[in-house]
């Protein structure tokens, strides 16, 4: 094999001779080149000037009508600009730009971020009484919804969620609703509850983590709709094979309901299920 060295003042080429093959070096000490470096810059006094833009709307798949601003393109994967907006450096992951000190929802192995494609649940309460719904959560693997599945949890067709590993667990649900009609005199609040089935203890049932309300507050006589969020966050210690699942409704904290009902909006971005695997 043959090396020539071509030397430009601090640039130095080197080639072999097979085709397509070359290494680079610029700055200090020309001769010597990493062996595993295409480019390889060396200096004490010089830097690197990367590409700039002045602020996100000038960065590659940028549209504007898109919910996280930027097209896909998987191919694109490990692009970098300097952003004078935010005064720091971007990448490019393939479907979003994040600050290059960021990661990538895709790069947090003990995370998954479940969505919904389920129709809404509509729940209504007539004198106190309501059914509380399981609300089915999917593995959706869905970018644009930062819907991931890296802890590699399985969800049934009644929307109970294993758990593949011991550990502790950090659970965060989401649920969007709004208000569905009716009269409240007093309170009326919406019910998320997670609930767990233990592979160890199946015989007691389904057992409550944590519930959280929302209260609607006051004399209520609902033509139309509001929208709000229930959400919280609990950690569990779980082991594998262990079952959760979330369940809604609504009920009267204080007064007289009287078909007063909320829709539990499933497949809007704002409804998702958080679960974290903690170190």
């Amino acid at each position: 094999m043959t090396i020539k060295t071509i030397t430009l003042k601090t640039i130095i080429l080197i080639t072999t001779g097979q085709w397509g093959y070359a290494q680079v070096k610029m700055g200090n000490r020309p001769e010597i080149i990493h062996p595993r470096a295409v480019l390889h810059v060396e200096s004490n006094t010089k830097g690197i000037m990367l590409p700039v833009v002045e602020n996100h709307t000038e960065l590659p798949h940028y549209n504007s009508a898109l919910p996280d601003l930027y097209e896909n393109s998987p191919k694109d994967n490990g692009l970098v600009f300097y952003n004078k907006e935010i005064r720091d450096v971007v990448k490019y992951d393939g479907y979003r730009w994040i600050a290059a000190t960021e990661k990538s929802i895709k790069n947090y192995k003990n995370v998954s971020i479940l969505g919904s494609n389920a129709s809404d649940h509509t729940v209504a309460n007539v004198l106190g009484i309501t059914g509380r719904p399981t609300l089915v959560f999917n593995v959706l693997n869905d970018i644009d919804r930062n819907n991931v599945n890296n802890l590699g949890v399985t969800v049934n067709s009644n929307g109970e969620i294993t758990i593949p590993a011991d550990g502790f667990y950090r659970i965060n649900p989401s649920v969007k609703t709004s208000s569905a009609g009716g009269l409240s005199v007093g309170n009326a609040a919406t019910i998320v509850s997670l609930q767990a089935l233990y592979v160890n203890a199946q015989g007691d049932g389904w057992q409550k983590i944590h519930e959280n309300s929302f209260l609607l507050y006051g004399l209520l006589v609902t033509a139309g709709s509001s929208n709000s969020i229930n959400s919280f966050s609990t950690i569990k210690f779980l082991h594998a094979g262990d079952q959760i699942r979330l369940r809604a409704g609504i009920q009267a904290d204080t007064g007289l309901n009287v078909g007063t009902g909320v829709t539990f909006k499933m497949s809007d971005k704002d409804t998702f299920l958080y679960i974290e695997k903690l170190n």
